[in-house]
């Protein structure tokens, strides 16, 4: 072939040379057989946990055409409710009734409104005090600038709930006294104690004149006796020591014989 016979056309003919990498790994690379198995299984278990999102729902199969009224959702019967008492009638509208109603009345409210506004008291201007060569002013009525507190009325009186208060006080004061309650006199108590210690020294030295072996049951008898009596004495004793104001029956004698 001459040079005079080449031509750019020959080189359609010519694909251009790849290195032996690039077709290898174009054309020959490894690809698994289980691979469409772990695809398959991979997507199968993708979302079975999901709880955002559209739902995946089956699309419906073109050979089992949607039948009539299969989307149709029955609603339950509607039971009429029934009362099991006669509800009571709806009154009638009486109609001399709302004549009665819809009469006049005697009053003229505008002779009333002129009565009013000629017998009240005409309004009195607010007082100002202006406190600045700029015009800014203030009430002198609560200012503080005038004499209003010594010149109330209750000025210088006891309140009205303080009196009132008072009186409660008293009247629950008069119905706690019972005149059939008297108070027992110190003095009175000072000699009833000074009575007592001296009774209890005097069973008390009678008491150890017993003799130590009690034979007979008189002098058994006897001793219970005495030491009764002193535990009684010093009861009454530790009682009066302890209470200074002690309270007696009046008419004890009266509520005795009762």
């Amino acid at each position: 072939m001459n040079i005079v016979d080449e031509t750019i056309y020959n080189l359609l003919n010519h694909l251009p040379k790849c290195s032996s990498s690039q077709s290898t790994n174009s054309k020959h690379y490894y690809r698994s057989i289980f691979a469409s198995n772990v695809l398959q299984n991979f997507n199968k278990n993708k979302h079975s946990h999901r709880t955002m999102g559209l739902a995946v729902i089956p699309k419906p199969d073109p050979t089992h055409p949607l039948r009539r009224r299969q989307n149709y959702i029955e609603l339950p019967k509607i039971i009429p409710f029934i009362r099991s008492h006669q509800m009571p009638p709806i009154p009638k509208v009486n109609q001399q009734d709302n004549k009665n109603h819809l009469e006049k009345s005697s009053k003229n409210f505008v002779e009333e409104n002129i009565n009013k506004i000629k017998n009240s008291l005409p309004i009195c201007p607010r007082r100002y005090v202006v406190s600045d060569r700029k015009g800014n002013k203030f009430l002198i009525d609560g200012s503080g600038l005038q004499k209003d507190f010594i010149y109330k009325k209750n000025y210088g009186k006891i309140p009205h709930y303080l009196e009132t208060r008072k009186i409660i006080h008293e009247q629950l004061h008069c119905n706690s006294e019972d005149n059939s309650m008297i108070t027992l006199p110190p003095e009175e108590r000072l000699s009833l104690i000074n009575n007592l210690k001296d009774r209890y020294e005097d069973i008390f030295a009678e008491y150890q004149r017993l003799p130590l072996h009690l034979e007979t049951i008189s002098a058994i008898m006897k001793k219970t006796y005495l030491t009764n009596e002193l535990v009684n004495i010093e009861r009454d004793i530790d009682f009066l020591e302890k209470h200074q104001r002690i309270f007696i029956v009046n008419n004890y004698a009266d509520i005795k014989k009762e």
